[in-house]
């Protein structure tokens, strides 16, 4: 019987800490996001690129660019393709959206 409970203890403890696991993980993408929002790297962003907003969608694991010219659509997918893999967010997908924001 004790060995039994030494038994269940053992792997109560494991589960605790493979869901806390994931909550640490999930810290540090929050704190790509944050970063990535910092102002710094949107800016730059912005002056190089034409780059009009940014969105994440957390739940889908999805950053989305809109840039204002169609020219810059490479560079600003490669510039976020870098900053997301230093942040340790290889597995979002990056929509880099060109839209014109002229009146007709």
């Amino acid at each position: 019987m004790k060995k039994v409970i030494i038994g269940l203890c053992i792997v109560v403890t494991g589960f605790i800490l493979f869901i806390a696991q994931d909550e640490f993980e999930g810290n540090d993408t929050a704190k790509g996001i944050e970063k990535m929002f910092s102002g710094q790297i949107f800016n730059v962003a912005q002056e190089k690129f034409t780059v009009h907003s940014m969105g994440f969608s957390p739940e889908e694991n999805v950053l989305t660019v809109r840039i204002g010219k169609t020219q810059y659509k490479e560079q600003t997918e490669e510039y976020f393709r870098d900053i997301l893999d230093s942040l340790d967010m290889e597995s979002y997908e990056l929509e880099v959206v060109p839209v014109d924001l002229t009146l007709k």
